[in-house]
């Protein structure tokens, strides 16, 4: 094997190994910032709904086989004020297909106006939107632990067969 394609190999290698460790570390910091948000939030001794304004959104349509739209998720930046301070965040909603009203309600939604979001306080004084408990986020914290471990140890296996390899090669080279 040329030195050359060894170089693309190692660093190929490397890349893999990075991309299997962040994987990892993504997945333990999701799990962990989305147990702490929940349990600060069931903790809270203020929760409440304001008038946040629409600084930006966006919409997406997932779609059934036939081309059908199933829901439609929007996607919200928001400015909200709680006691002469000002916060911002992110929130979205979907609508299904078949809530007709709720789809005609969010459809009419500009820049500038405005939603009802609940927010809660936090140990620290300032207020956060309520954590949504999307279930498919968690989920994809949890499998990205394993795929980046499956990542990282397939890597380690893939080394050590090249270093024994390149050990009978070796001894091969030294008998001749």
């Amino acid at each position: 094997m040329s030195k050359r394609k060894e170089k693309e190999d190692i660093k190929m290698t490397i890349f893999i190994m990075v991309v299997g460790i962040a994987s990892m570390v993504v997945g333990v910091f999701g799990i962990v910032t989305s147990r702490i948000e929940k349990k600060e939030y069931a903790a809270s001794t203020d929760i409440r709904k304001v008038s946040a304004v629409i600084v930006d959104f966006s919409t997406y349509d997932s779609k059934d086989d036939n081309g059908d739209v199933d829901y439609t998720t929007y996607k919200f930046r928001i400015s909200y004020e709680i006691d002469g301070k000002t916060y911002k965040g992110k929130c979205e909603e979907r609508v299904w297909s078949r809530d007709i009203a709720k789809g005609y309600t969010y459809d009419k939604l500009r820049k500038g106006d405005t939603i009802k979001v609940e927010v809660y306080k936090t140990t620290k004084g300032n207020y956060k939107l309520s954590p949504e408990g999307n279930p498919v986020d968690f989920l994809l914290y949890c499998a990205a632990i394993p795929f980046g471990l499956f990542l990282v140890v397939i890597m380690i296996c893939d080394i050590v067969k090249d270093k024994r390899k390149k050990k009978s090669e070796n001894e091969v080279v030294s008998k001749e």
